[in-house]
């Protein structure tokens, strides 16, 4: 392939037909004559791929003296039957957008360019064997086929659709988490539908090239074995180990001349191959095919940028690319090629630069390896590879320019902003990669013990850590291990590549499929597939020094090697400082950075509380200080204060020794922590067995490791982003035996489990049940918790009277102490498990003393009638009822199904929870969160049907339709009648049917009732239809609309005026009530009209007059008309709040004033102001003075108890304000305290000093638990206590009706 020169090969043992050769021709006509009549189908139904093996140009390569017939004969049925296959893959890939069919053939053109020109005239050639020229035929073949394979296997995630999914297997979640990586990409492809299945797809061949090509031991011996008899007449040459790592070679880059991947292909080697002698060169092979195929251009292998500009603004159009690359081509000269390619696009333009420039890279890494490595026979390899060709299509766009950035400055930035924050984290590097270099060793060994001469002891491993000033006075952190080590190539690679992973290496996939072939296999799962590498060792220094001695392959150690590097980007030497190291190992030096004062800073403190468990012997020294780690084990530390995020567990201790090899559980008396390889780390998912904040765990410690860890982590090591809730649960289910296994004095204790329980109610469930199972009772202070009668239940330690009264005291800690009163059912519950102080309930109530068994609780249980809608967690007793929004939040924070949680709060005695209600299909999820989460905080209830208002808002934020939203509605037992659907699902394509265009969720016009004429008049008007033409719209929707009183083509003034608020929006004015006086002095003001006009207008329009209204109405009335407290106007004759009786009024003549006004309007108001007030009496009526009047209305009497509170502030006997009330001609419930009460005990027995400023006591806030327990406390019955809270004004119901109401709600143990 040069250009300006002429190449002619016939090959083959026939030729058939025409040749021509020549230099240049103008013009040729060529007359063949028609095939012979007897061609066979198969010849002439001949794939180009079988075509193409057979007479390629490669055969020629191989002396004359050695026969290729067999060889050929066999490559060319193989070629055939992967060209078979190849179109059965292809065409279950024909969705596939970025399906590159050219790439074979591409492939084997440009072999045999490198190749060059056969010898000729006896000259020196390549000296190819035919077992070698097969394995360079067939390659480019065997690589397109099993690539397939593996794209069909991938492509079952369906990947064109990158909107999760949640019900997800194993593999779309695998790629949903890989498409995670490119977020910013898969948004704009969200946003765009016809890029999302072109991202999708690259982003399933991306996850394909980096993690899936050969992750699957079988994929390259099972397409061997499919090829049949053909496959097996070459023999050794298409071996499966040798074949996959040829195929390998193909991935790596650069990294194809990796001296331990190399290493993994023979030099030269005789082969058992057809008939003759045979050797096969297999690293010449290898480095030849990985040459070739990165001069091929794989469409699917082009730089991100490509992908980066699909859904964008003039994106890269996928069918003109694939064109781009099928005209590219090398031309220039040998020594020099050229990519051509005239692009369509700037990316494409961009991407093939940067491709060039990646494959000159893997050219030069060949050059430099032949010359090191290679003896045989290589032909003439370019010198480099140029761009220089690519260039814009002519006239395609008129220039570009690409976003850049100084990479230097970016970096020293992100250091700066990222990473000094937390320098912890250069520290949690260096024991990571010093623990897999570890692993590494002891895998590789234990693999040459079992299939070599052992080496002798086991190796145990050793990392250790010093902190220390060198002869220069310049302080230093060591870190040295006596690992794997690394060699020039890993010095090269992924040591100085931020975020490169040394586990996505291609020679270590190899290496470790070789371990995991053994019985038993031999395991690695390596930590350093996170983090960004070598870069976070300069938040600590300001050069490192790195000292290492790799083990090879065969156990032996290799060089020695020094680099030193001076910071981020910088370019650093490699110097071997010996032929051979003693040991393998690495000491990593980091020279501390000025700001890096030793005084304050200590490596020992940092892994202290960073490592909590080491896998093996690990040391820290810093000075005359020194800390180890024992392996295996748990190294206390408790943090110093709760801004301290390291390591916080101590105290007792419990190992579960029965654990699997790949994690760890230890229960501790305090803190708890996960870890992940040891290493403590925070979980990003809290839910289940996490607490909502703090450490990662309370009362345990649990270590993920091997097939058990993450799969991703935080670049700062610090969280784990991959939800491990089920695995750390799991582990603990199993574990927690080991708690009812110990010693009495052994953990847990009752103090123990209440913090278990106020961090995490699941893990306490889990403790709670193995202690149950196995007849284990903690007690605190002579009470025993976890029985099968009173189960653990923490607040029995502050509900049940006789307890210890105070759970902090006597250190049952914050769970044990429940702010507010329990529900009255609660409080009985937890008194009938105890049966304590039900004397004088039974006073009242005989039926308390009931024999049958209550409900055993569970610690979730206390969670569950704490858990608050808004808070999702808080200490006080829930009074409300659940809405579903909040058991499936519940179910999702405890990670339970959500139809057990519901059947739990049912048998709690919240019936409106029951999951009998929801239909056998019904699966609640947090997703459906937003369509039974109410906008203002009302339950939804079943004992009634929903309203379009309850459907339409409800489906406005679940941003779904109204059908599916009633079906969910439907399914969870909610009734909706067809009537109200109909016409929900009509609104939605019909906004005539709205009750407010300008908020949908507020629902629709009622079916049931008249339209207001307000609706019929705004529609008219905005829509441009005659009133009846809106009337006859609504009817035809089942809709009663009167045009009655409505002029045919209202105004704008019509439709003010029929607006409450004035102002031509709902609500309206509704016929079948009188319009409030205040709505017609607004309209008056607001339409510049008389009152008396106003009144007249709407009388027209079919509206009832307000009566009285006096003659002399005006305007300046609308002051005493307001209703401030909901923003309306007032109704007469009410009743009315006081509050809108003083409000706005100044002084008592101006309350006369508003008084008189307001009777006026037909207000009935008694109150009467006295003609020679008293001072007492200006600060009883104002709105500002002690009273809250806001909460007695007009036809009430003040509850004394009100009375009471206002007396310490006006500094007025309680008889006497209620004396002056009364003058007032406004009643009180009582003239005076209840005989024998004195004012402290009423104001104690009101709880007056409970409320907050402006709030008056309620009967909601005397449940059944205060008044049992201020019985207690005052010696004498409920009916007393419940007396005078009546006399005092609050009319708290007869006790007995609420203790059998609350016995009917009581937890009931099943049958």
């Amino acid at each position: 392939m040069t250009e300006g020169g002429t190449r002619n090969v016939v090959s083959g043992d026939t030729v058939a037909g025409a040749v021509v050769q020549a230099g240049s021709i103008r013009e040729l006509h060529v007359h063949a004559a028609a095939p012979p009549t007897g061609s066979t189908p198969g010849s002439v139904a001949m794939d180009a791929w079988e075509r193409r093996a057979g007479d390629s140009c490669v055969w020629q390569h191989v002396p004359a003296g050695r026969d290729t017939g067999h060889h050929r004969r066999h490559v060319t049925a193989l070629a055939a039957r992967l060209a078979r296959m190849r179109d059965e893959l292809e065409g279950a890939l024909e969705q596939d957008p970025w399906c590159d069919a050219r790439i074979a053939t591409a492939f084997l053109d440009h072999v045999e360019w490198l190749l060059g020109e056969p010898a000729q005239d006896g000259a020196a050639g390549l000296d190819l064997y035919p077992a070698e020229a097969s394995l360079l035929v067939l390659l480019p073949f065997l690589h397109r086929v099993h690539y397939l394979r593996r794209a069909v296997r991938l492509a079952e995630v369906r990947p064109w659709s990158l909107r999760p999914e949640s019900n997800a297997g194993p593999d779309r979640e695998a790629f949903e988490i890989f498409a995670e990586e490119s977020e910013a990409l898969v948004q704009r492809a969200l946003r765009d539908p016809e890029a999302e299945p072109l991202v999708g797809w690259w982003l399933c061949h991306r996850r394909l090239t980096q993690h899936e090509e050969f992750s699957e031991a079988d994929s390259v011996p099972g397409l061997l074995e499919e090829l049949g008899e053909s496959a097996a007449e070459l023999g050794a040459a298409l071996t499966a180990d040798r074949v996959t790592v040829l195929l390998h070679g193909l991935r790596r880059g650069p990294d194809i001349c990796h001296p331990e991947f190399l290493g993994l292909l023979p030099a030269d080697e005789r082969v058992r191959c057809g008939p003759g002698h045979q050797q096969i060169r297999y690293q010449r092979v290898g480095l030849l095919a990985a040459l070739a195929h990165g001069m091929s251009v794989e469409m699917t292998t082009l730089p991100d940028i490509v992908a980066e500009h699909l859904a964008i603004p003039y994106p890269v159009d996928v069918p003109l690319l694939r064109h781009t690359l099928t005209q590219a081509h090398w031309g220039g000269s040998r020594d020099l090629p050229v990519l051509r390619a005239e692009c369509r696009h700037e990316a494409v333009v961009e991407g093939l630069r940067e491709y060039t420039a990646r494959a000159d890279t893997v050219l030069h890494a060949i050059r430099r390896t032949v010359r090191e490595r290679v003896n045989q026979p290589m032909p003439d390899l370019p010198t480099r590879l140029s761009a220089d060709g690519v260039v814009p299509s002519r006239g395609t766009f008129d220039g570009y320019a690409r976003f850049r950035s100084d990479g230097r400055r970016v970096l020293d930035l992100a250091m700066g902003i990222e990473l000094y924050k937390d320098r912890d984290l250069a520290v949690r590097e260096l024991y990571q990669n010093a623990l897999d270099a570890c692993r590494y060793r002891r895998a590789r060994q234990e693999c040459l013990d079992r299939t070599t001469e052992p080496f002798g002891a086991p190796y145990t491993g050793r990392i250790s850590f010093v902190q220390d000033t060198d002869e220069d006075g310049r302080a230093y952190l060591d870190c040295q291990d006596d690992g794997i080590g690394m060699g020039e190539a890993e010095l090269r690679g992924v040591f100085s590549h931020a975020g490169a992973r040394f586990a996505e290496q291609l020679e270590f996939k190899l290496e470790r499929a070789r371990w995991e072939s053994l019985d038993p296999p031999v395991t690695l799962y390596p930590n350093s597939r996170f983090g960004i590498g070598v870069l976070s060792y300069f938040m600590l220094a300001e050069e490192i020094r790195v000292t290492t001695c790799r083990m090879d392959a065969d156990g032996v150690p290799g060089p020695v090697y020094e680099v030193s590097i001076c910071g981020p980007g910088h370019l650093f030497r490699i110097v071997q400082k010996a032929a051979r190291g003693r040991e393998p190992g690495t000491r990593v030096r980091l020279y501390l950075r000025a700001d890096v004062a030793p005084e304050n800073w200590s490596v020992i403190d940092v892994l202290e509380r960073v490592l909590a468990i080491a896998e093996f012997p690990t040391s820290a020294r810093k000075g005359g200080l020194s800390s180890a780690w024992e392996p295996g084990r748990l190294k206390e530390r408790q943090r110093p204060d709760r801004s301290d995020t390291g390591l916080n567990a101590y105290g007792a201790q419990l190992d579960w020794d029965d654990g699997p090899q790949d994690a760890q559980v230890v229960w501790c008396e305090h803190g708890g922590a996960l870890l992940v390889d040891g290493v403590v780390v925070e979980p990003t998912v809290r839910k289940g067995v996490f607490p909502a904040t703090g450490p990662g765990l309370t009362g345990a410690v649990v270590n993920l490791r091997g097939p058990s860890a993450p799969a991703r982590l935080s670049v700062d090591r610090r969280h784990v982003l991959d939800d491990v809730t089920a695995v750390v649960r799991e582990l603990l289910e199993k574990a927690s035996g080991v708690l009812a296994e110990g010693e009495e004095d052994d953990l847990p204790g009752v103090q123990w489990l209440n913090r278990v329980a106020d961090d995490s109610a699941a893990l306490a469930d889990i403790v709670d049940s193995a202690l149950f199972s196995r007849g284990r009772e903690p007690a605190l202070r002579g009470v025993k918790f976890g029985g099968p009668r009173a189960g653990y239940f923490a607040g029995d330690l502050t509900l049940v009277p006789g307890e210890p009264r105070d759970a902090n005291r006597y250190g049952g800690g914050a769970w044990g102490h429940v702010e507010g009163h329990a529900p009255d059912h609660v409080y009985l519950w937890r008194l009938l498990a105890r049966r304590g102080a039900l004397g004088k309930l039974a006073e009242v109530c005989p039926e308390i003393d009931d024999p049958r068994p209550v409900l055993r609780p569970v610690p979730s249980d206390q969670w569950l009638l704490m858990h608050d809608r808004q808070s999702g967690h808080s200490r006080r007793w829930r009074r409300g009822p659940f809405d579903l929004s909040d058991i499936a939040r519940a179910a999702d924070a405890l990670q339970r199904p959500s139809r057990e949680v519901a059947a739990r709060l049912a048998a709690l005695g919240f019936p409106e929870a029951d999951p009998r209600h929801w239909s056998p299909g019904a699966e609640l999820t947090t997703a459906d969160s937003a369509t039974f989460t109410s906008q203002y905080g009302e339950v939804l209830t079943r004992h009634e049907p929903l309203t379009s208002a309850d459907l339409m808002g409800r489906a406005a934020r679940a941003n779904d339709s109204v059908a599916a939203t009633a079906e969910r509605l439907r399914g969870f037992g909610f009734q909706l009648s067809d009537t109200t659907v109909t016409l929900c699902q009509a609104a939605e394509k019909d906004e005539l049917l709205w009750l407010n265009r300008e908020k949908p969720e507020d629902g629709c016009l009622d079916p049931g009732a008249e339209v207001p004429p307000g609706h019929i008049a705004q529609a008219s008007l905005r829509l441009g239809l005659s009133v009846q033409d809106v009337c006859r719209r609504l009817a035809a929707h089942g809709l009663r609309a009167d045009p009655a009183g409505l002029p045919d083509r209202p105004t704008l003034q019509t439709v003010l005026l029929l607006s409450s608020n004035v102002d031509g929006e709902p609500p309206w004015l509704d016929r079948a009530r009188t319009p409030p006086p205040g709505h017609a002095l607004h309209a008056a003001e607001e339409l510049g009209l008389a009152p008396a006009e106003v009144l007249a207008r709407l009388c027209a329009l079919g509206f009832a007059r307000p009566d009285p209204f006096p003659a002399d109405a005006s305007t300046d009335d609308l002051w005493a008309l307001d209703d401030e407290l909901y923003g309306d106007f007032l109704v007469p004759p009410g009743p009315i709040p006081y509050g809108n009786v003083f409000s706005s009024v100044q002084d008592l003549d101006g309350l006369r004033l508003k008084i008189r006004r307001m009777r006026s309007y037909g207000f009935d108001i008694a109150l009467e102001v006295p003609r020679r007030p008293t001072s007492l009496d200006r600060e009883l009526l104002c709105e500002s003075g002690p009273f809250n009047w806001w909460f007695t209305r007009t036809d009430e009497a003040v509850p004394f108890a009100q009375i009471l509170m206002a007396s310490r502030e006006l500094g007025a006997q309680p008889a006497t304000i209620a004396k002056r009330l009364r003058a007032c001609n406004i009643a009180t419930s009582h003239d005076g305290l209840p005989r024998g009460l004195s004012f402290s005990e009423a104001r104690r027995l009101i709880r007056a000093d409970e409320l907050d400023e402006g709030e008056v006591p309620a009967v909601e806030d005397f449940p059944l638990q205060y008044l049992h327990r201020t019985a207690l406390r005052k010696r004498t019955g409920l009916r007393q206590i419940v007396s005078l809270l009546n006399d005092l004004g609050i009319p708290v119901p007869d006790p007995a009706e609420t203790i059998r109401a609350a016995l009917a709600r009581v937890p009931r143990a099943d049958p």
